[in-house]
């Protein structure tokens, strides 16, 4: 085939697949009629073993319903902010639905949790981590928006009450005090 042939056998081949799937051209206008807000979360100072919960907005402005998947992704290091390394791990991130149908011209809001484990040593760092709605494939054009989550954790444990420590505490003082009230007594016989 000459280059004149080549060129009218792919745009034939185009024409063909638009026809035969429309979803290729409804997918594209999808894409650009929803959003994920907001575009930025920072999460400063949540300690070892605690959880913090915001809310993220996907909003659906088309003519057309639309499906979500929720989900955490682990940035490469050279799109990372810089002062943050990524987050150890994934997990840590849950979704409150993590799959969504949206009507046409709605919107939802998520809840997403971050739970930082107290085992290990995560404390006193910096972390970025990316939440992720991604449209339900209708064809071969899937869309994914990001929102960034910056979380740094402090070096102090969230821990309830320690009773055993307060109950030692407690004893010493009690004992002390009736020693220097016994002592006391003594010196003025």
């Amino acid at each position: 085939m000459s280059g004149k042939g080549w060129s009218r056998c792919i745009i034939s081949i185009a024409l063909l697949l638009s026809l035969i799937s429309p979803s290729y051209i409804v997918m594209a206008h999808a894409g650009q009629g929803w959003s994920l807000s907001p575009g930025e979360i920072r999460v400063d100072g949540i300690r070892l073993g605690e959880t913090a919960s915001f809310v993220v907005t996907i909003a659906n402005n088309n003519d057309l319903p639309i499906g979500f998947s929720i989900s955490a992704t682990i940035p490469r290091p050279d799109n990372l902010r810089p002062g943050y390394e990524p987050l150890p791990d994934a997990s840590w991130i849950s979704f409150t639905p993590q799959q969504i149908e949206l009507p046409p011209f709605s919107q939802k809001k998520i809840t997403v949790t971050v739970a930082v484990p107290s085992e290990g040593d995560w404390g006193g760092r910096s972390y970025e981590c990316w939440l992720g709605a991604k449209s339900e494939a209708m064809g071969v054009i899937q869309i994914e928006l990001d929102c960034r989550l910056l979380l740094s954790t402090s070096a102090a444990y969230a821990r309830g009450v320690y009773w055993p420590l307060i109950g030692g505490i407690t004893g010493i003082t009690v004992i002390a005090i009736g020693l220097i009230y016994g002592n006391r007594r003594k010196l003025k016989k």
